[in-house]
C-alpha cells in the first residue's frame, strides 16, 4: 500500500476530493476563497477540482507547497484530505531535492536532461503545430471536454470560452491554442484523451506522422 501512496499525485487527490465532498462542503470552499484568492464569479459553478487548478494557476498551490489546500480541508473538517495533501507536498519536495542533486552531479552524458516534463509539453506543442490542419478539421471538442476536465487540463470557464466560438473549426482552434499555451499536457495524455473521446481515427493518423 505504501508504494501506491507514493505514486499518488496532487491531481489524483484533487479528483478524489472533488468526488467525495458534499455540495455543502464545496459551497463552504467557495465562501472561503471567493472574492479573496479567486473572483467569486469564476467559481460559482466550479467543482472542487477546478477551483484547486485555478489556485495552482494563481501560484497559491505550488509544487511542494499545499499548505493552503491543507487549510481549506481543515476548515471543512476533512482532516484525512489535509493529511494526504501534506504527504503529497512532502513527496514533491523530495522530488525537487533529488532533481537538484542530479543537476549538480557531474555527468559525461550531456544529452540527459532533468526537465522531461517541460520537454513533453513542448513535444505536444510541436505535434499540434505539425498536424494543425488535420486537427482543426476533424476534432469534435465536446466529446473531449469531460476527459480534459477530469485530468485538470480544462476549467469550466475555459470550456465556455471555447464553446462561444461559432464554428466547429473555431472551437478546435481555441482548444489547441489552450493546450499549447498551458504547457501541462503531454502527447501520450493527448492521445489517450482522443481515444476516450472516440477519435481513434485521428490517433491512428497522428501516430503514423510522429
Amino acid at each position: 500500500m505504501a508504494g501506491a501512496d507514493e505514486r499518488r499525485t496532487r491531481q489524483d487527490l484533487y479528483l478524489e476530493i472533488s468526488r467525495e465532498l458534499t455540495d455543502e462542503e464545496v459551497s463552504d470552499i467557495r465562501g472561503y476563497i471567493g472574492g479573496k484568492q479567486l473572483p467569486t464569479g469564476s467559481i460559482q459553478r466550479a467543482t472542487a477540482q477546478e477551483m484547486f487548478n485555478m489556485l495552482e494557476r494563481k501560484r497559491i498551490l505550488k509544487k511542494g507547497d499545499l499548505s493552503f489546500l491543507v487549510k481549506l480541508m481543515e476548515s471543512i473538517d476533512r482532516q484525512e484530505f489535509a493529511e494526504a495533501a501534506n504527504e503529497i507536498a512532502e513527496q514533491e519536495s523530495e522530488g525537487n531535492t533529488k532533481g537538484e542533486v542530479r543537476e549538480k552531479k557531474p555527468c559525461g552524458r550531456p544529452n540527459i536532461t532533468p526537465t522531461a516534463d517541460k520537454g513533453s509539453a513542448e513535444e505536444l506543442e510541436a505535434l499540434i503545430t505539425r498536424n494543425r490542419v488535420l486537427l482543426t478539421k476533424r476534432l469534435q471538442v465536446s466529446s473531449l471536454f469531460p476527459h480534459l476536465i477530469e485530468r485538470g487540463l480544462l476549467l469550466i470557464d475555459e470550456k465556455e470560452d471555447i464553446n462561444s466560438k461559432t464554428t466547429t473549426q473555431g472551437k478546435a482552434e481555441a482548444l489547441l491554442d489552450l493546450l499549447s499555451r498551458q504547457g501541462k499536457c503531454t502527447p501520450d495524455v493527448f492521445m489517450e484523451i482522443l481515444k476516450l473521446g472516440n477519435h481513434e481515427h485521428i490517433v491512428g493518423l497522428l501516430e503514423r506522422r510522429r
